[in-house]
């Protein structure tokens, strides 16, 4: 994993995943929450326990975070995006070395796309059990 900061999800099991802190990189970018309409009626939203970390090892409430998981075939990557932010998301990690270095606008297009076309993209909507994401 990456040298920079981390935000850690503690599994259901115990294992540990992490995603590499991008608030810097993408900043304040946000993106709109009514995207996850369609993907959250479907049947590729996944629930699962967990706790959170933050990259100074805080706590936070997973059930106001959402991970975005994409799978093109040859390759997966998910995005930890906070929910809630005005009826916005904020995208804060990802699991991927490359799009941690890619642009904000990289990164941004390549979760917005994932939302809009969810089937194209193999998307997976991960979600603590208690969610408060709607």
């Amino acid at each position: 994993m990456s040298s920079n900061p981390t935000w850690k999800l503690v599994n259901g099991d115990e294992s540990v995943d992490e995603f590499i802190d991008i608030r810097r990189k993408v900043g304040n970018q946000i993106i709109r929450a009514y995207l996850l309409k369609n993907l959250m009626k479907s049947d590729r939203v996944q629930r699962i326990p967990g706790r959170l970390r933050g990259p100074k090892n805080e706590f936070k409430d997973f059930d106001k975070f959402l991970i975005l998981k994409v799978d093109d075939g040859s390759s997966t990557t998910r995005f930890l995006a906070e929910s809630g932010v005005y009826e916005n998301l904020r995208i804060v990690g990802t699991d991927s070395e490359d799009l941690a270095v890619a642009t904000p606008e990289e990164i941004t297009d390549t979760f917005t796309t994932a939302l809009q076309e969810p089937e194209q993209n193999g998307v997976t909507l991960i979600l603590s059990h208690g969610s408060k994401v709607r």
